[in-house]
């Protein structure tokens, strides 16, 4: 037979929600790299947090998909460079990279837009002038409507394929024939929109804020990719308009190139190289990076320092080889996100892996195992600009740790203080309650950092003191519930189920609008505020657990025993002569009445 209402079995609550505890902590000792500690965030073991922040070329919002492929591909980088503990989540039109440890330099390169395309060299030159050399003795002759490549000594080819040599990584590459200036020809409009887009560049770069991503990007379009630069009929170049367009280029700025993740591959391009040491006129793609299937990075066997080997699938196998057969001596360059990381000399027929080689000094091992990286995972279909770097010591992380712990710890202090002077007994049950709750939550924590990655961070912990005071709430409210059952003139055994279905809903109602807050405050927040938001949210959830399976079935049991019942113990005391009180106040007013 069920008990009547609010009455309850206190054993069977209890033995439930020891259940649930063993049943967590078996996951806990049993599951995953049983480990007692959570996963914690930067902010609290030190590391780096990158965001970086999704542009279009129309200033529109990037699609959903277009987002999660990003996401994706970042992913993929973040596992192939070997960062263990990193995570990449989407925030909105935000992707943030968060790399624990001494790794988070790493992050930074791993939102490159990475476009690779191959393109042939049309014109270069020297980015510092005073740089220009006269054009090697030993050119090819130059085809029609370009100017003469430069040459490289050529490297001993490599089984399976051909090698191609860049120029010397960090050195002035050798001048090209520069395109001829003809006899002061007077300004045309392409050249004048090369001017609007240099006074637009230098006044973005003093002032990022001033110039629109939008009027940017159309103003170096129309400049360093007028097709007049290369025109695909193969008549001749416009020769001033190349000269204005290479004279817009700052090969030495920090900004990020307003063309990135927005040239179109169809149409010419002047760019700079990589270390900001030659100009180029570069005509239209013929090959995307696409085709390529992987990329690594080795010593080179017959040089000095690294090189990158390119193997293409076979459609781009078939176009690079092609393309090489028929353009031997003339160089081509590989461009990746508007620069150009290397133009070599094609020294012959590629039929097989292509070699990527720094030239005389080689690329560092640094420098190749990046490039290998960025043409291995793949090109992403949106730019990013860096809207949030942020590096976190671990000594930092450390003392904000123990910033936190004090304050939780001062914050249960009081409240345990409070609990014990104003409650007595029942002060030890809020107490009791509140240390079972500690135990659930931290098997949750190490359990949800272990399933979905979940990491505690300040934000959470901030969430968690504030969970203390909801669920003190709860037992507040039960507790001054049963007072005014006393207070009636009740005892307190027979209070307890006429308190506990009152009480219920309160708590309920008050629970609910809690998580409903924080469940709004994680869909719309952004950053480290979600983990605020996720760790209310939860305690809140807990809260409920412990009140109903462990804080009633308590009070349940202490109202059944003489002892623990005694109002100088329970801190029912004062509740009870109040009652006292009210009774004698009525015998006293009826004889009166009667008289009256």
């Amino acid at each position: 037979m069920a008990p009547p209402a609010g009455q309850i079995r206190p054993g069977r609550y209890l033995a439930f929600f020891v259940a649930i505890v063993a049943f967590l902590y078996t996951l806990v000792f049993f599951t995953g790299d049983r480990k007692l500690t959570p996963k914690l965030g930067i902010d609290l073991q030190g590391g780096t947090r990158v965001a970086l922040t999704a542009r279009t070329e129309t200033g529109e919002p990037p699609t959903r998909e277009s987002l999660d492929i990003s996401r994706q591909i970042i992913e993929t980088r973040v596992n192939g460079i070997g960062v263990s503990g990193a995570e990449v989540v989407l925030d909105g039109d935000t992707i943030v990279i968060t790399v624990p440890g001494e790794n988070g330099e790493r992050a930074k390169e791993l939102g490159q837009t990475a476009q690779l395309r191959f393109r042939p060299v049309v014109g270069s030159a020297a980015a510092d002038p005073q740089q220009q050399q006269p054009p090697p003795a030993t050119t090819a002759p130059p085809t029609s409507g370009t100017s003469a490549p430069a040459t490289t000594t050529p490297a001993p080819p490599a089984a399976g394929g051909a090698t191609t040599t860049a120029a010397p990584q960090g050195r002035p590459a050798p001048a090209a024939q520069q395109p001829t200036t003809p006899a002061a020809p007077p300004p045309s409009e392409d050249v004048a929109q090369c001017e609007t887009y240099a006074q637009l560049a230098k006044k973005a770069e003093a002032d990022p804020q001033s110039v629109e991503d939008s009027e940017l990007i159309t103003a170096g379009k129309a400049c360093r990719q007028n097709p007049k630069l290369a025109p695909a009929d193969g008549a001749q170049p416009d020769q001033a308009l190349q000269q204005a367009a290479l004279a817009t280029l700052n090969c030495a700025s920090t900004t990020n190139d307003p063309l990135v993740g927005n040239d179109d591959p169809k149409l010419p391009l002047a760019a700079c190289d990589q270390d900001g040491v030659e100009k180029f006129i570069l005509g239209p793609s013929f090959l995307e990076g696409t085709e390529i299937s992987n990329a690594t990075a080795t010593l080179d066997p017959q040089g000095v320092g690294y090189l990158v080997t390119v193997s293409f699938r076979p459609d781009g196998a078939a176009t690079w080889s092609q393309y090489t057969a028929s353009h031997v001596q003339e160089r081509a360059a590989f461009v990746l996100d508007t620069e150009v990381v290397s133009a070599p000399t094609i020294q012959g027929a590629i039929n097989g892996d292509t070699q990527i080689t720094g030239g005389e000094g080689g690329f560092s091992q640094t420098e190749a195992t990046r490039l290998a990286n960025v043409l291995k995972y793949g090109s992403l279909p949106l730019s990013f600009e860096s809207s949030e770097a942020e590096t976190v010591s671990a000594t930092l992380g450390l003392a904000s740790l123990q910033a936190g712990l004090i304050a939780g710890g001062i914050g249960l202090a009081l409240v345990f203080l409070y609990c014990l002077l104003y409650y007595r007994l029942l002060g030890l049950l809020t107490i009791l309650s509140l240390v079972l709750s500690g135990v659930i939550v931290y098997a949750f924590l190490i359990l949800l950092g272990r399933w979905i990655g979940f990491t505690l961070d300040l934000a959470g912990i901030a969430g968690f003191i504030i969970a203390i005071g909801i669920t003190a709430d709860s037992f507040v409210i039960f507790f001054e519930r049963l007072k005014d059952e006393v207070r009636d003139g009740r005892t307190f055994r027979s209070s307890v189920p006429r308190a506990w279905v009152r009480a219920r809903r309160t708590i309920l109602s008050a629970d609910a609008v809690s998580f409903l807050a924080a469940a709004v405050l994680y869909v719309l927040a952004v950053g480290q505020v979600k983990g605020f938001a996720f760790t209310l949210g939860m305690s809140t959830v807990l809260d409920l657990i412990v009140v109903f399976l462990v804080t009633h079935p308590l009070v349940a049991m202490a109202s059944k025993s003489k002892f623990l019942s005694n109002p100088k113990l329970s801190g029912l005391g004062g509740a009870q002569r109040s009652a006292t009180l009210q009774r004698q106040s009525r015998a006293g007013a009826t004889p009166a009445a009667k008289e009256a």
